[in-house]
């Protein structure tokens, strides 16, 4: 009986929460009787007017045609404003009215635009390579030795020149492809260097040949002559050799490039997908279902029931995933192609002791006086909270404890743990997304993190435990 009293609350609760206004904080879309509407604009409201919202709150089924056109406009205008969760509304309506999908077939959400994942002055300098490489002359019958040895050491500076960009891109973490681009290019201008600098000889030979005494027998000249004559021709195969190799390695890395373009564009329309079916589950209908069954039990109602700890419970859980959500948010957005880093002034010392507030172990660290800096809050929160976790985590002390404060202008994390030494440090690091490694998953991410901001982490064993030092 207690139980049928329970689903009956639930009932009446969420039939008269459906039929207020509800104005979403993340999308801006304003619900009116369950209807996502967006009174900012007034090309929405024209069509919803149109309609009218008892129509729209008939079933799928029971539409005319008339009004699942107008649904397919306004789910196309939802889409265009970013707020998918209204686009879905709509367009779900208009695909349950078979007569429309059948006479107007259209596609809506359309597949992202490729666009270029590599750096504008990366791809610049790529192209300045292949430049250079196509301006060095096939032919030098009528290039003079002097000339042939200026271009010899124009190779020559290009090749070292391209030797420092290549090592600069090393240290930048650049795709691997770029850098092999890059030491193809050192390889096919060193063979180039190598046939001119063969050539000049050979023309220097000429010259000498050309410069014989007259009473050389004919016959040495004819010698000199064909031996002069095969060392060309085999030149000029090498030459031609080298030039189908170019071409072969040119198609090779715009195959590889196309594939990263490719692979950048599902990895955004993924994050975007997963951003969105996240937002609707968290911050709107858990949220309204559990604020409508608050507000149809009363206190005693519940005590009775023995749910109010499963409502706590609930209710906790449910700020813990959407402080979640916030730092899955900011971290998808880093793979949006020229994506924004969004970054705020604020104080850190209050920002991490208000993200440890509801944590299980926010006894156990101390947050000294660090002051104002300006960064991404979210992700650097998550970024400090990972190195806390590990110090906590990893930490047979009967006292575990942490402690967060600013030394000499930097931030520094300390435990009184096991210890982790840099050589240890470096290598959870280099496992990446290795499954089996929890704590190197969370370190990449928090170096990633950390670099993101323009900062540097580093890590030390000391005797009380592990001391990580973020230089700002």
């Amino acid at each position: 009986m207690k139980h049928l009293l329970l689903v009956i609350l639930l009932f009446f609760g969420v039939n008269t929460f459906s039929q207020t206004k509800i104005i979403d904080p993340e999308t801006q879309i304003v619900w009116v009787s369950g209807i996502p509407t967006c009174p900012d604009d007034p090309q929405i409201t024209a069509l919803i007017n149109k309609v009218g919202i008892e129509n729209l709150q008939k079933s799928k089924r029971n539409i005319s045609k008339n009004e699942a056109n107008i649904c397919r406009q306004l789910g196309k205008i939802f889409k265009q404003k970013d707020m998918y969760e209204g686009a879905d509304w709509y367009l779900e309506r208009v695909k349950a009215h078979v007569e429309i999908v059948k006479l107007e077939p259209e596609v809506v959400f359309e597949q992202p635009k490729k666009e270029e994942p590599i750096a504008p002055e990366i791809a610049a300098s790529l192209a300045q390579d292949k430049a250079f490489l196509q301006s060095i002359p096939e032919d030098f019958e009528n290039v003079s030795p002097s000339d042939m040895k200026k271009l010899a050491q124009n190779i020559e500076n290009q090749i070292q020149k391209l030797i420092k960009e290549k090592e600069a891109l090393i240290k930048s973490h650049a795709a691997p492809e770029v850098i092999k681009a890059k030491d193809e290019s050192i390889k096919s201008l060193g063979k180039e260097k190598e046939i001119i600098d063969l050539k000049v000889e050979t023309k220097e030979l000429e010259v000498e040949t050309g410069e014989l005494k007259k009473d050389t027998k004919k016959l040495r000249s004819y010698l000199i002559g064909a031996g002069i004559a095969i060392l060309l021709m085999i030149l000029g195969i090498m030459v031609l050799f080298q030039r189908k190799t170019i071409k072969v390695q040119d198609k090779e890395i715009q195959r590889q490039l196309d594939d990263i373009n490719k692979k950048n564009t599902y990895l955004e329309y993924a994050a975007r997908i997963i951003r969105h079916d996240m937002h609707s589950g968290i911050n709107t209908y858990i949220p309204r279902g559990l604020s409508s069954l608050q507000k149809r039990i009363s206190t005693e109602k519940a005590d009775e029931l023995k749910i109010t700890p499963s409502l706590k419970m609930i209710s906790e859980g449910l700020a813990h995933t959407q402080k979640v959500y916030k730092g899955v948010y900011e971290f998808t957005n880093l793979v949006k192609v020229k994506a924004d880093f969004k970054k705020e002034k604020i104080n850190v010392k209050s920002a991490l002791e208000e993200y440890f507030a509801n944590t299980s172990y926010a006894s156990q660290v101390t947050v000294g006086d660090i002051g104002e800096m300006k960064v991404n809050k979210q992700l650097f929160c998550t970024a400090i909270d990972n190195l806390v976790r590990n110090g906590i985590k990893y930490n047979n002390n009967k006292n575990k404890m942490v402690h967060v404060f600013k030394e000499n202008d930097n931030i520094v994390i300390k435990d009184n743990g096991t210890g982790l030494s840099k050589n240890k440090f470096n290598e959870l690091i280099k496992k990446g997304v290795d499954i089996e490694s929890e704590t190197g998953l969370g370190l990449s991410i928090t170096k990633a993190i950390i670099e993101e901001h323009g900062f540097s982490i580093d890590c030390d064993l000391i005797d009380e435990g592990t001391q990580i030092t973020i230089t700002i």
